[in-house]
């Protein structure tokens, strides 16, 4: 088992976008639940099936609700090191950008 000691999160844009995927993940389930209720009572397999559902689009929105609760604070934030140029050099040593 893995611990987690610390979450973070780059922008609150990523964390809004992660709340709206987890939403919509946790709405599709809570419509295959009812796509599975039974229609027929006594239908234990077809139960079984829509309470797995309805208990995963329950765990997924917990989750969204608990990234809602997370703040950007400045001594959070990921940083990521300065992006490198990567474009290939000219045999005179000037790169695309430089002019041609």
């Amino acid at each position: 088992m893995t611990i987690i000691k610390k979450l973070t999160i780059t922008t609150d844009d990523e964390r809004e976008q992660w709340i709206k995927m987890l939403n919509l993940a946790s709405a599709y389930h809570y419509d295959m639940s009812g796509q599975f209720e039974p229609e027929l009572i006594g239908d234990t397999d077809m139960e079984e099936v829509s309470k797995v559902h309805r208990a995963w689009g329950r765990a997924i929105q917990e989750a969204a609700e608990l990234i809602s609760f997370w703040e950007l604070e400045e001594e959070d934030e990921i940083r990521t090191p300065p992006a490198k140029n990567i474009t290939p050099k000219w045999e005179d040593g000037r790169r695309w950008e430089d002019g041609n």
